[in-house]
């Protein structure tokens, strides 16, 4: 079972949360060329600006065309700024899932089956939290697809925007594929479109039972298998955790709202045996522990401690855990969920145990 998110036309969300008076007008941000003051093309646009047509990739000149006596708001595009966004919402990300990989700037796959146990109202119900403590914590909506592979949770995701959820079971995936357009598959754009059209294909269907040879002929043999399988709804690619681990982190819904930190350290022992796992399989040793409890509305709250030494000691995570929960617990009320966050991670390849590393 995998899943995607994307969030909603991201950099001019991210400006009309900077600057909320944006919200109700068309927001452009655009990449200026720097020889007038109407030259460059429109990097993204709010739906504000979309219901005049403006889209990404136009010219700003034809876009103020379509927007003249209009209040609209152009705007530089502004890298760094959209990065630091996208750095926050992948941590709340990364606390959520088992594995992330991002594949750009406002988008990610994630899969959750083992947290979930497959159970597609299991993961429903996380999802929804997700985007919860994405708008709690950042004030940007984002859009969701959950799918049995990469392919139907990448079309689920682009289906209710903005701000959506879209649930695709097993069985449900041929029902969900059958009114779709051939281009709606990742991957197929105008020029591959165009070719698809020349043999009479327009829709998944007619993909999905086109002979592969023909479609061979055509798009190449890696391509025309891919296309053969993503409209046939099969997709066998998994979800890879993207670059370098920078920390590890686990959290769970507590069966019900609780202050007692005993409650809560029993039902996260399942989740810290989990992590010290993964920290002894990669040979990785912490030193930065923090404890996450989000309450009834929501919101986060988190306490850390920095160790003198590195560990992956079982004991000193169980310990520590305690402590800061214990801290948290006498600060905020009751929580609905809990986690831990390990940072400050270090390859100790060569050591096996803080005995051993401390000599």
């Amino acid at each position: 079972m995998s899943r995607i998110i994307g969030l909603d036309y991201f950099y001019a969300q991210v400006e009309e949360v900077e600057n909320p008076s944006l919200k109700d007008r068309p927001v452009l941000v655009c990449v200026f060329s720097g020889r007038t003051d109407e030259s460059g093309v429109i990097s993204t646009s709010n739906y504000k600006a979309r219901e005049y047509g403006v889209k990404s990739g136009m010219p700003i000149a034809l876009a103020k065309r379509r927007l003249e006596g209009v209040q609209a708001s152009f705007i530089k595009i502004d890298h760094s700024k959209y990065e630091t966004y996208s750095q926050r919402v992948m941590e709340i990300l990364r606390s959520e899932v088992d594995t992330l990989e991002q594949t750009g700037i406002d988008e990610a796959f994630f899969d959750i089956t083992k947290r979930t146990e497959g159970d597609y109202r299991a993961a429903s119900s996380t999802a929804l939290e997700i985007k919860a403590r994405i708008l709690d914590q950042e004030k940007l909506t984002c859009s969701i697809g959950i799918g049995p592979n990469k392919v139907v949770a990448k079309m689920a995701s682009d289906f209710k925007k903005p701000d959506g959820l879209t649930v695709v079971r097993d069985r449900e995936v041929s029902a969900f594929l059958s009114p779709l357009p051939a281009d709606r598959i990742y991957g197929v754009g105008p020029k591959t479109a165009k070719l698809l059209q020349t043999r009479g294909i327009t829709t998944i269907p007619e993909l999905a039972h086109a002979p592969t040879e023909m479609l061979e002929d055509i798009l190449g043999k890696k391509f025309a298998v891919y296309l053969h399988n993503a409209s046939n709804g099969t997709d066998d690619e998994p979800v890879l955790d993207s670059g370098e681990v920078t920390q590890l982190s686990r959290i769970i819904t507590l069966k019900h709202d609780t202050h007692d930190v005993d409650e809560v350290l029993t039902e996260l022992l399942p989740a810290l045996r989990d992590l010290h796992e993964r920290l002894v399989s990669r040979n990785l040793f912490f030193r930065n522990l923090s404890a996450m409890g989000i309450g009834k509305n929501l919101s986060l709250h988190t306490k850390s401690r920095t160790l003198e030494t590195p560990t992956n000691e079982y004991s000193v995570i169980e310990k520590e855990t305690k402590g800061l929960f214990a801290a948290l617990l006498a600060e905020v009320g009751d929580l609905r969920r809990a986690g831990v966050r390990m940072s400050a991670l270090q390859d100790m390849v060569d050591q096996h145990s803080l005995t051993e590393f401390t000599r």
